[in-house]
């Protein structure tokens, strides 16, 4: 069911943006269809929204862990004891 809603929630991006060229291609302004460009990226914001929450659930790890403990190589610059 998360993933109908994250396709819908990409599907509705993409035809609003669609729209906002389309509507600015036929008026040249900008400002006349500024709410299609806003609905747009609140799409998007919802979409990884939910994926987030997806993702959490089911307990994906990011792609890049992060680090626990601070590495106990020697910093760049710094000369080590011997």
């Amino acid at each position: 069911m998360t993933r109908l809603k994250e396709t819908i929630l990409v599907s509705m991006s993409i035809g609003c943006f669609i729209l906002w060229i389309m509507e600015f291609r036929r008026t040249g302004n900008f400002g006349d269809h500024y709410w299609l460009i806003m609905l747009c990226l609140a799409f998007l914001l919802g979409f990884q929204y939910v994926r987030y929450q997806r993702k959490q659930k089911a307990g994906d790890q990011p792609a890049v862990p992060l680090r626990d403990k601070p590495s106990t190589a020697p910093k760049p610059g710094k000369k080590r004891k011997r």
